[in-house]
């Protein structure tokens, strides 16, 4: 008997260690009357099993700026050929290469004797004009000279008067002068040469200001503006950047080669620049703002791009147009919000509406 209740002492206690760690196992401890299921704890456990599991990133609202790199040709502010303005010797010559020259400075000289002496008599013959016109003023004022007399004396002094101004400006044309402030290039004609009128005499350039004409892409062309900046280099300045703004615009698109000419100015108040020369340009674009979103939450289906938003634990598609890839980004065109969850890792699986569960939902999107 005492053998039998021994048995069955160790039986009921082998049945209680059983059943305290099944209850334990499954949770079932009582509280009151309350199951571990229904604690708050049990709730989020219970919680965490339910949806498909994805990992998401969030979204960035970002500029669309773009950086352009275009080589472009550099010209002076103002840039002329020098040309003869009359034929004749040349018995002064002032044009050195290089040599800066103030509006108006006399650069060459030609024989002008003959011209002296046509101002002379055309003074002369203005002068006799004159007196015999203010003679026949007074004499008609006495009533002794007739209107016709009168008449032919005017005219006689306005035709004086005309080839007085004619021979000041044949005269004058015997001088060729600075059209601006500038520097003179080399000149193809020396003292004692004969030229004739309009042969070319040398360059003369206002380099203070280098304009940089370069082709702008028409697809492009909305984010130019003037005074939008740049910078530039050139090969016979190296080790150096120029900055300078966009100028100017050409109303037209080459048909050609869709693009559009554009002018950018730069300030060469230390003469270093020179026409001519090539330079590479750089210009940042200003754009619009975007969504941006990494490469993988990009999805393509049914001839359309779009992306998994995660809204209220559930799967939500939305629509994009794809701007840009910029460094393991794309930039999109949707309604996306800086911040929004976007699916990044467990697309496949993903219906529109399906409860998801969010496997890194302890991060935190970037500010």
């Amino acid at each position: 008997m005492m053998s039998f209740l021994k048995q069955l002492v160790i039986c009921a206690c082998l049945i209680a260690a059983v059943a305290s760690f099944w209850h334990f196992r499954n949770g079932l401890f009582y509280l009151g009357g309350m199951s571990s299921a229904d604690t708050p704890a049990g709730q989020q456990r219970q919680g965490r099993t339910e949806g498909t599991p994805v990992i998401v990133a969030f979204t960035e609202i970002i500029q669309d700026d773009r950086t352009l790199s275009a080589i472009g040709t550099g010209f002076a502010l103002r840039a002329i050929t020098l040309r003869a303005p009359a034929s004749g010797e040349i018995i002064q010559f002032n044009i050195e290469a290089g040599r800066r020259f103030a509006e108006g400075d006399t650069l060459m000289q030609l024989e002008d004797a003959d011209e002296r002496f046509a101002v002379a008599l055309a003074e002369a013959r203005f002068s006799r004009a004159r007196d015999e016109r203010d003679r026949y003023l007074r004499l008609q004022d006495s009533g002794v000279a007739t209107n016709v007399r009168l008449e032919q004396v005017q005219t006689d002094f306005q035709v004086a008067g005309i080839e007085l101004d004619r021979a000041r400006d044949d005269l004058d044309n015997r001088v060729l002068r600075a059209p601006f402030d500038g520097i003179a290039g080399l000149a193809s004609v020396e003292v004692g040469d004969r030229i004739t009128v309009d042969d070319p005499i040398a360059s003369f350039d206002d380099r203070s200001r280098i304009l940089l004409e370069f082709d702008l892409p028409e697809a492009l062309l909305g984010r130019v503006s003037i005074g939008l900046g740049v910078s530039a280099t050139t090969p016979s300045v190296p080790d150096r950047s120029f900055g300078g703004r966009i100028s100017s615009i050409d109303s037209r698109v080459d048909a050609a080669t869709r693009t559009n000419r554009v002018r950018a100015t730069i300030d060469n108040s230390a003469d270093l620049l020179r026409s001519g020369a090539s330079f590479a340009l750089m210009l940042n674009l200003p754009g619009d703002s975007f969504p941006a979103v990494p490469e993988l939450a990009l999805q393509f289906s049914e001839g359309a791009l779009h992306v998994w938003r995660v809204t209220d634990g559930a799967a939500e598609r939305v629509g994009v147009r794809l701007v840009r890839r910029r460094a393991g980004l794309v930039i999109v065109d949707g309604p996306l919000s800086a911040g929004d969850p976007v699916v990044v890792e467990g697309t496949q699986r993903l219906r529109g509406g399906s409860a998801v569960q969010v496997l890194n939902d302890d991060e935190e999107p970037s500010s």
